[in-house]
C-alpha cells in the first residue's frame, strides 16, 4: 500500500507553490488576520497560531502534529525547497537561489521517500559551517541569554538531552538550520512531544525581545533543537542542500569558494577551539 506523505509548505502571505501531490500548503498565523489563501490555516483545531510573530514555522508544525496524520511528513517553506537532484551536492553550498519564475516553469520532483527513508530516520538541510562553535554563532546574531535559559529547561525538563546540547552548542561548528525535515510519522511525533514540552516551558521563563526579530527566538532555538534531538537519539541523517526561489537579484556562491571557505572555517575552528 502506499504511503500517505504530506510536506507542508508553510506561508505568512499569498505565494505561488511549485505543484506537487505531496505539497500541503498552510496559512501560519491565520489567527492573526482576516486574509485566507490557502485552504489550511494554523488555527484550526489544537492549535498556537497567535503565537507565530515568536514561534514562526513552528505554529504549522504544531498543527500538523495535533491535527492530522500520515505516514511520512516534512516542512518547508514557500521560499525554501530541498533540492534533492542538485549537481555535486556533497560541494555545493548548503542553499543557493533561482529566480522565482524559473522555479515555477520548472517541475519539482521528489526522490522515493519511502525508500530512503528506510536507509535514513530523518532528510534535514546541508549543515552550515562557522569558525567557532554553534553557541556562539547563536551569540553572534541573536540574543545569548536566551540560549543561556534553553540550556537550564533542558536540565531541568529534559536532563536527558543535556550532554547532545552541550555537544552541539560547545563542541561542534555546524548545524542544519531552517526547520526543515522529512521523515516518518513516529520520528515527526516523538520529537514534536520533546519540541514543544521545552519550549512551552521556555516561554514561562524568557523575557521576549522588544525588537520583532530576535522576538522570534523560539524558531531560531528550535533550528538548533532538532540537532540537539538527532544528536540524543541518533537518527541517521540525510543532507540536502536547499534551493531558495527569490523575486529579487542574487548571487550564488560558486561550489569551489563555498567548499574552500567551509574548509577554511573547518580548519580555524579545530585550530582554536579550546
Amino acid at each position: 500500500m502506499e504511503k500517505e506523505i504530506k510536506i507542508l509548505v508553510c506561508a505568512h502571505r499569498e505565494a505561488a507553490l511549485p505543484p506537487h501531490k505531496y505539497f500541503y500548503p498552510i496559512q501560519v498565523g491565520a489567527a492573526l488576520t482576516n486574509t485566507r489563501f490557502y485552504h489550511a490555516q494554523d488555527n484550526t483545531g489544537d492549535n498556537i497560531s497567535d503565537k507565530n510573530p515568536h514561534f514562526c514555522e513552528l505554529t504549522a508544525h504544531y498543527w500538523a502534529w495535533k491535527n492530522i496524520r500520515c505516514d511520512i511528513i516534512g516542512l518547508n517553506h514557500y521560499r525554501r525547497f530541498f533540492d534533492f537532484y542538485r549537481s555535486f551536492a556533497s560541494f555545493s553550498p548548503d542553499r543557493s537561489f533561482i529566480n522565482r519564475d524559473s522555479f515555477l516553469k520548472k517541475k519539482y520532483c521528489f526522490p522515493d521517500l519511502e525508500k530512503l527513508l528506510n536507509d535514513y530516520d530523518i532528510i534535514l538541510p546541508s549543515k552550515r559551517h562557522y569558525p567557532y562553535n554553534v553557541g556562539t554563532q547563536y551569540a553572534v546574531f541573536h540574543i545569548v541569554n536566551d540560549l543561556h535559559i534553553l540550556k537550564e529547561v533542558i536540565h531541568d525538563v529534559s536532563p536527558e538531552y543535556s550532554t547532545a546540547f552541550d555537544t552541539l552548542m560547545y563542541h561542534r561548528n555546524a548545524y542544519s538550520g531552517y526547520n526543515m525535515f522529512i521523515t516518518r510519522w513516529e520520528h515527526f511525533d516523538g520529537y514534536s512531544e520533546w519540541l514543544f514540552k521545552v519550549l512551552f516551558e521556555l516561554e514561562k521563563r524568557v523575557k521576549l525581545s522588544g525588537y520583532p526579530d530576535q522576538a522570534r527566538l523560539f524558531g531560531y532555538l528550535s533550528e538548533r533543537l532538532i540537532n540537539i534531538y538527532c544528536i540524543r537519539n541518533r537518527l541517521k541523517v540525510k543532507y540536502i542542500p536547499v534551493i531558495m526561489p527569490l523575486d529579487e537579484a542574487f548571487r550564488n556562491p560558486g561550489n569551489l569558494r563555498y567548499t574552500l571557505r567551509r574548509l577554511k572555517n573547518d580548519l580555524i575552528y579545530k585550530l582554536t577551539k579550546v
